[in-house]
This record gives C-alpha cells, structure tokens and sequence, in this order.
C-alpha cells in the first residue's frame, strides 16, 4: 500500500491529450472504457470501467490490474479504427497541462444529452441498482477481509442489524406471535423483512416457548387458498392425520386441533411470506381464522410479509370488499436505512473483524446515500433505497472497482460512478 502512495506523489494529475482526441471525434469517455479489454487477474476480458476510463484521461492515473503498453496498444487500435490520424495518435498519451477541451463536450454530443439517457434510467435503476457482484478476491486481498462481509451475515441474533423502526417491528412480531394479534409487515425486496422473520423464530426456539409456527409452503401465493392453509395447520399440529375433504369439515378439524394444543399450553402463529399476491377472498379468509377461539383465548395469531404492494392490497379505499379483514389488520413498514446506514456498515464489517475506518472514507456513506435515492421536486418526494440488499451489492461493487482502480479507500467519488 505505501508504494501506492508514493505513486501518487510522483505523478502529475492532469488531462492526458487523449481527452481531447475523443472529444473531437466524437466519443464519449463511456464508450472508450467498452473498448479497452483488460488482461490480468480477476479483472481479465472485463471492459474498463468509466471509472478507470475517466481516471486515465482526465487525471493521468492508470488501471492497476491492466500493463500499461497493453493499455496503450489497445488505445491506439481503437483510435486507428475510428479513423484518427497517426501524427494525432501518437500524442494520445502526452499530458494536456493546459486541459484545453475543459468544459467541453464530444462533438455530436450536446451539452446534457447523455445526462438525459442516464436519468431515464435511473428510474429502474433505484428498484435494482446494482447487480450481483461476488467480492473478488483482489479486493479481499487489499482490503484484508478474510470473510465475505455480506454472505452469511446473519448467523446468530448478535448479527442483525436493528435500526429503531426495525427494532419496534421485531418486537411487535415477537409479541404477536407470543401472545395472538394480527400483524402485517411491509417493505421492499432485501429490506430485511426475511431476516427478522427469522430472528422471531429463532428467539421462540432459544428461549424454548411454546409457539408453534405454521408456515403455508405454497410457493405461488397467488393461488393459496383457505383449504391449503387448514391442511398447513392440521399437518403441523397433528402429522400424519387424515384431512377431510369439504372445507367445512377442514375448518372444524383445525378448530379441533388448535383447541386441544391450546389446551396443552401452545400459543400459534400462522406466518405467510409473500402475502402481496394473496387475492381478495383468501385474505378475507383470514378473518375466519383470527376469529378461531376458546373462551376468550385467540386461538390463531397471524403474520402477514411482503412487499409495498401489501400495503396498497390491505388499504380499505382500494379493496372495500376486504375492509372486515383490513380493520383488524395492523401495518408495519420496514423503512430505509438512511441515518443508519454507516452504523449498518461498521457492524457488518466489525464483524468480519474488518476496520471500517481503513475501508471507507467520511464521505462514503453519504455518497451511498445518494447513489440510491432518486431525488424529487421536494425532499418528501424522493425515493430512498437505501434498504440492506441494494446497500449491500453496491459496497461489493465499489470494493472491486477501488481494487481495481489501487485506490485505497471508498469515498463519494468513487460510489458515483458505480
């Protein structure tokens, strides 16, 4: 690592003439990158990123991972077939002290243009920011993580992060199912809504409770019915029993049986995963099971998990003909991470025994931050996605792209060009 410094230092950092060939010819710093393959470790028959790309013509600093005559040579080819002359080729990679083509744009390019096409895509790109990257093992190796950070992350209650919300929604889920109730929980795709799911159940069987958690496996929610969901409850309060066949004798045959465990002590909790594709008359179903009673014992809590489109399935004014249900149902949303997002970091990376500190600069979780919230006309507008799958791929990605790059820290800079 000292020796990156000291490169650093004896470099000079300013725009390569190269940066002037390609806006007069027309091309953008975007398309360039595409065209330079690079040819050792990881990185070999990956294009150059426009962060290397944009280091390289503008600052003078080179890919680490590519030869610099290999770099130079592909240069040269790229700008032969685009027709450039050779007395002009040959300067390419002289330095411009003077940055003549500042503040100017490719010829056929005007001012904005790709901006436009960038921002029409930022849209999708907030529901998906970034793609599945696997941590390379360059980016391991500078940054001494021994572990995957984000693999396996969650493998005892120390692991899971809560940020207040969270931790009310983890406490109200564990009551529900302790004590009967009718919950569902909201939030986007990786928001951690599985994870805290999974933090209920194992904390009911650490503490050896007696709760019962039934669990419909029916992979198309869709088409989840009332009688699927009896069979789910006498399958796991009574294996191996035989099930009626008519619903009415399914719904006597599950009072029975939750009775009798009841009886014995039990408390149970019908958890269903993905519950956004539930239709109308399943989710009215639900009511019939919450009402299930012995005495003035509940016999049957239930949780509900999906994503934001549950929120808009239980809001009376869109599904009126649900509104028994959704009366009694209470709403919980998973919310962004936001200001808790350099706390999620540190104990993500502390407990691979990694220093954040050494890793990120102060600038990095702010550049996070607004490289996954696609800003609005007012700041109640904008959309925030900074939940803990998205934050997590997108670290990744700026882990292999700083390896990549020999830059030895994560800042805002680096994160916007992701």
């Amino acid at each position: 690592m000292p020796r990156l410094y000291c490169k650093v230092d004896l470099e000079p950092r300013m725009p390569l003439k190269l940066k002037g060939i390609l806006m007069d010819w027309g091309v953008e710093q975007r398309a360039f990158a595409a065209a330079i393959v690079q040819t050792t470790s990881y990185a070999k028959g990956r294009p150059l990123s426009l962060t290397a790309a944009a280091n390289l013509v503008v600052r003078n600093i080179w890919p680490s991972l590519t030869p610099k005559d290999e770099i130079v040579r592909q240069t040269h080819d790229f700008l032969r077939g685009i027709g450039v002359p050779e007395a002009v080729i040959a300067t390419a990679f002289e330095l411009d002290p003077d940055d003549t083509h500042h503040y100017q744009h490719p010829k056929g390019c005007h001012a904005g243009q790709h901006g436009r096409a960038h921002q029409s895509g930022n849209d999708a790109a907030l529901i998906d920011p970034v793609e599945t990257e696997m941590l390379t093992p360059q980016a391991k190796k500078q940054f001494q993580l021994f572990r995957d950070p984000f693999t396996e992350d969650v493998q005892g209650p120390e692991d899971v992060f809560l940020s207040a919300d969270q931790r009310y929604i983890r406490e109200v889920l564990f009551a529900t199912a302790r004590h009967g109730g009718f919950v569902a929980v909201a939030g986007e795709s990786g928001s951690g809504k599985t994870t805290l799911r999974r933090d209920m159940l194992d904390r009911i069987q650490r503490e050896a409770l007696p709760v019962i958690a039934i669990q419909p496996r029916s992979i198309d929610k869709g088409v989840l019915t009332a009688s699927a969901i009896c069979h789910a409850i006498i399958d796991d309060l009574n294996p191996g029993a035989k099930v009626p066949r008519s619903l009415e004798a399914q719904a006597r045959a599950v009072e029975r049986a939750l009775t009798e465990s009841s009886r014995a002590g039990n408390s149970h909790v019908l958890i269903i995963e993905e519950a956004h594709d539930l239709n109308i008359q399943t989710l009215k179903y639900l009511k019939r099971f919450w009402e299930l009673e012995d005495g003035f014992k509940k016999l049957l809590a239930i949780i509900l998990v999906g994503q934001p489109e549950l929120k808009a399935k239980l809001d009376e004014r869109r599904n009126f003909e649900a509104r028994e249900v959704i009366r009694r149902c209470e709403i919980a949303e998973l919310m962004p991470l936001d200001n808790m997002l350099e706390d999620y970091l540190r104990l993500k990376f502390n407990r691979v025994g990694a220093d954040y500190d050494a890793i990120f600069a102060h600038d990095a979780a702010d550049g996070i931050r607004r490289r996954l919230t696609r800003p609005g006309k007012t700041p109640r507008d904008s959309v925030s996605m900074v939940y803990p799958l998205t934050v997590n791929r997108l670290v990744v990605r700026a882990l292999n792209l700083a390896a990549e790059l020999g830059q030895p820290r994560i800042d805002a800079n680096l994160v916007k060009e992701i």
